[in-house]
């Protein structure tokens, strides 16, 4: 694929083409409404709120519905789903999902939002892949999924793709909900819910576990248990008050079998404990303005000690706990004609504290203060310009600016294109800038794995795009492609060691530099038949000798959900890849290929709703995850569902 030209030339035409229309504009013209009706309205992306042909990106919008009839039984399975997303398990405890290539293990180049709330921990080399873990399917509302950088609203680590989780109203989950499942390799999940309200308050309570022997000949058993708590207040009708809290335990199996192949990572059981409150309120001015402000808290901890296997005296340690709050304030308001503004400034804290990992037991942390602003401007009903950015100062690494230009042109009813450009950084981690790993025997130092010299710098993405939204209304068609070209720069790295004693440090190298396109299909030709295509088509090149392939050229998702007799639904989704492979492996992966499949039927007894349903993952056979020597093999299981 030829590269795009620059973008910035096409949003500047987009606006000529806005002004030549402006002067021919007639009684014939498309009506603000002809653009808008239907479209999901997205919250997220902007910080406006916005229908999805006048978001400055291109969308996946995943339903509640739609969770349900995937057979999902955790977040990173549903995001399958979404172009360009790729899906794994580094082993059964560790299901990872991330965007545009196998860059790391923990999802750190990407930002997951739970109703306003980061996931993303300060632990280590940052991650959201516990954070995807620690949500309960059945409270999800919808999933926004921007694919693409949002560092200009979202700040540092909103890098490749940004994925936001909004739970559903608490006056919307009255009653009661118990949920069982069942099936192979251990599978026992639950969830209990119950809603009610108290005078103007409405709470929701969610209890649920899951638990599963993982991968076959692996040890990465896992059960996590959890709890979370919404309540939604009305004081008064233009005030909105919410607060959400919860907390999380976790046991996941991790190591090789037998130790001596690698004895610094034996079979063991690692803990992983998880807190948080999020409180946010929201007062609707009038006229199309508002304030928002909101804090949240949220502290996660790890434990993970162990002997080294051939040299018991020596002991691995990757316990420790990290810490994060945030603060923000924002103010949306409407300008002269139909033009918006939004901006807001955020201060950000994190912590982390682990003494195998800074040779201390100092906490260590950084402090983010962030200004953002976005101006929606209508030079034409046919025309919206995004035009903004996002002001960071880290009180490490200094100061950064994400700016983003974005037009799209609605060249006719129901049909616009998009063009652009965004910049964006990825902060390095406590670990990464403050870093200090030694092992001992007795006093005696056994081994020097790493030592940060604090002068690594963030990553950066330089990204430009066009892309398309189409809706063909007499056959029930949605079409949604994107075509980008992305240049990574000062990608993080550990280099340096040549042997033991000499420690790692994190350095910046070139990064890759990637190149597609990628299209979303949603076509509805009857009432009872729907039908979703998302693939992505990439080449992924960084000019190092050593490069393996990390992103692969295709990958292709197709699910059918067909409605067979009254109250019984049949889902089928199929994903494939061609080989690639997940870094720091050197394992090109076969075309991994999984069908699953799931039939549902609906029930009324009375007041009580409920639902049965089989599903079984990889009905075509097992396929390889990760690295060739891990297979995801067949399992069903079935589960019972009863809301009252």
């Amino acid at each position: 694929m030829a590269k795009l030209p620059t973008l910035l030339a096409i949003c500047c035409a987009a606006l000529a083409a806005g002004g030549a229309l402006a002067q021919q504009a007639s009684a014939t013209e498309a009506s603000e409404r002809d653009y808008f009706e239907d479209l999901p309205v997205v919250l997220s992306v902007s910080r406006l709120a916005q229908p999805l042909n006048e978001v400055p990106g291109a969308v996946t919008v995943i339903d509640r519905e739609l969770i349900r009839r995937s057979g999902a039984r955790e977040v990173a399975d549903v995001l399958r789903l979404v172009p360009g997303f790729l899906v794994t398990r580094r082993n059964g405890a560790n299901p990872l999902a991330t965007y545009h290539g196998a860059q790391d293990i923990y999802g750190a180049r990407m930002q997951v939002y739970v109703d306003g709330r980061s996931v993303y921990s300060s632990f280590y080399l940052g991650d959201t892949h516990r954070g995807l873990q620690g949500i309960v399917l059945e409270d999800i509302e919808r999933i926004e999924v921007l694919r693409g950088s949002n560092s200009a609203s979202y700040g540092a680590n909103a890098f490749l793709g940004v994925v936001n989780i909004i739970t559903r109203h608490a006056a919307d989950s009255r009653g009661g909900m118990v949920s069982l499942t069942r099936g192979d390799k251990g599978i026992d999940d639950g969830v209990a819910r119950v809603g009610w309200a108290a005078g103007d308050i409405h709470l929701r309570l969610t209890a649920s576990h899951r638990r599963d022997r993982g991968l076959d000949d692996l040890h990465d058993d896992s059960l996590l248990a959890q709890a979370h708590l919404r309540a939604d207040w009305n004081p008064r009708p233009s005030d909105e008050v919410r607060l959400n809290m919860g907390s999380m335990r976790g046991r996941f199996g991790e190591g090789t079998r037998p130790a001596a192949t690698n004895p610094g990572n034996i079979e063991r059981m690692i803990d992983w404990e998880d807190v948080y409150m999020n409180a946010s309120w929201r007062r609707d001015l009038g006229d199309g303005e508002e304030v928002a402000v909101h804090a949240s808290y949220e502290r996660d901890a790890y434990g993970d000690r162990f002997p080294y296997a051939t040299i018991p005296t020596v002991t691995i340690d990757n316990g420790g706990n990290g810490d994060r709050m945030e603060l923000g304030l924002q103010h949306t308001l409407r300008l002269a004609g139909r033009d918006r503004l939004v901006w807001g400034l955020e201060w950000r804290r994190e912590t982390a504290q682990s003494q195998p990992f800074f040779f201390s037991n100092a906490t260590f942390s950084a402090n983010r203060f962030r200004g953002f602003l976005n101006y929606e401007w209508r030079p034409h009903p046919q025309v919206v310009v995004n035009a903004g950015g996002l002001y960071e100062n880290h009180n490490i690494i200094g100061d950064s600016f994400a700016p983003r230009l974005m037009a799209n042109f609605h060249f006719a009813t129901d049909h616009t294109l998009r063009a652009g450009m965004t910049s964006a950084s990825r902060a390095p981690g406590l670990y990464e800038l403050r870093g200090d790993t030694r092992f001992f025997n007795g006093a005696a130092l056994a081994d020097w794995t790493f030592r940060s010299s604090g002068k690594v710098k963030a990553e950066r993405l330089l990204s430009q795009e066009i892309g398309y939204l189409g809706r063909f209304r007499s056959l029930g068609l949605t079409v949604d492609g994107r075509a980008f070209v992305e240049r990574m720069n000062d990608r993080i790295r550990f280099a340096g060691r040549t042997g033991a004693g000499v420690p790692n440090d994190a350095v910046n190298t070139p990064g890759p530099h990637i190149h597609g396109f990628e299209y979303q299909f949603d076509w509805q030709p009857t009432a009872t038949t729907r039908i979703l295509l998302a693939e992505a088509h990439l080449r992924s090149a960084s000019g190092r000798a050593d490069e393996v392939i990390e992103a692969p050229h295709r990958s292709t998702t197709l699910t059918l959900i067909q409605q067979l007799m009254r109250g019984v639904d049949l889902s089928l989704i199929s994903h494939a890849t061609t080989p690639f492979s997940w870094s720091g492996t050197n394992n090109v992966l076969d075309t991994p290929r999984q069908l699953d499949a799931r039939l549902g039927w609906a029930f009324a007894m009375g007041a009580t709703r409920g639902e049965a349903s089989v599903t079984v993952q990889a009905l075509n056979g097992g396929h390889q995850e990760y690295v060739r020597a891990n297979r995801f093999n067949r399992r069903a299981f079935a589960t019972l569902r009863l809301d009252f």
